[in-house]
């Protein structure tokens, strides 16, 4: 069970500088300090290795179980009969792979007619009328010319739908192999904060420190450059952004879909902003509201 800190009537800055004061006019003013100066030393660098400890590891983690383990495990052993079978892992794959192989064939066939009609234009002996009055449905199919489906054309488009199957099946393994890391990683990261509890709140309280300590326009600077960051009105292309590389990364079905892109810009934005106008009105007016008003004004 959890217990919350009350809020009360005077802000916890106040209170916390009274008694800031009423330790150094009691104690010794040296002793006090040097002793205030190795509590701040070792809070901010606890508060470092902490922080450090939970970006670094989690890396090296996610580094080490996809070069060494998936790499060399996974993917050359276990995915031998995926790799023969299966090239798609939703249908979006197939879609992508369809559009790009038609504009292949077309990009091919223009390529083909070119180079069939330089050829026949040094001949003298083709009639240009027979040429124009044959449909271009018919137009390789035709006995008139030598020059259509080839043996090279043929070569051309297999090594290219092998490629292509090449490409997708190892799309179709990279999105296996992100749910594995990414769920490995974040139980790793999981176990690492728990395990990690005091040192978390000792970071905690430097950085609340840290912002306590900084001027009430600096506060609202980083506030308002932070609330446009998210919820402001060039965010929409940035959450965007961020959707698309989410749904590729794990591979979901509803990419193509503009409608659910559309709804969610629309509106996990403004949950957010709901969110931190609650946390000012809350939270920040009581803690410090000497920043409430400025920002207020800034925003004015």
């Amino acid at each position: 069970m959890y217990n919350f800190e009350q809020l009360g009537l005077i802000p916890r800055s106040i209170v916390r500088t009274f008694k800031r004061f009423i330790k150094q006019i009691s104690l010794k003013t040296d002793l006090f300090a040097i002793y205030e100066f190795r509590i701040s030393r070792y809070i901010a660098i606890a508060s470092l290795q902490c922080f450090f400890l939970l970006i670094i590891c989690p890396w090296i983690f996610q580094f080490f179980i996809k070069f060494f383990i998936i790499h060399f495990l996974f993917e050359y052993k276990a995915l031998d009969g995926f790799l023969n079978q299966d090239i798609f892992i939703n249908f979006n794959q197939q879609e992508h792979a369809f559009a790009q192989i038609q504009s292949f064939s077309e990009k091919l066939y223009f390529e083909t007619l070119l180079d069939s009609f330089t050829i026949l234009k040094n001949k003298d002996s083709i009639d240009f009328q027979t040429i124009s009055s044959i449909p271009d449905s018919r137009l390789f199919s035709s006995p008139s010319f030598d020059f259509h489906l080839t043996e090279s054309v043929q070569k051309i488009y297999q090594d290219y739908f092998l490629s292509c199957a090449h490409s997708y099946n190892k799309q179709s393994i990279s999105i296996i192999t992100n749910w594995i890391i990414d769920f490995t990683t974040l139980i790793f990261f999981s176990v690492l904060l728990i395990s990690s509890t005091p040192q978390i709140m000792i970071l905690k309280t430097f950085c609340i420190e840290s912002l306590l300590s900084l001027s009430e326009t600096t506060k609202c600077f980083f506030l308002i450059f932070f609330l446009d960051l998210l919820v402001g009105f060039h965010s929409s292309k940035s959450w965007e952004i961020f959707l698309q590389f989410f749904i590729e990364h794990f591979g979901f079905e509803f990419y193509p879909n503009p409608n659910f892109i559309a709804f969610f810009i629309s509106t996990f934005p403004v949950f957010l902003d709901t969110i931190f106008k609650y946390w000012i009105f809350r939270y920040l007016n009581k803690i410090s509201p000497s920043t409430v008003a400025t920002y207020q004004a800034m925003i004015e």
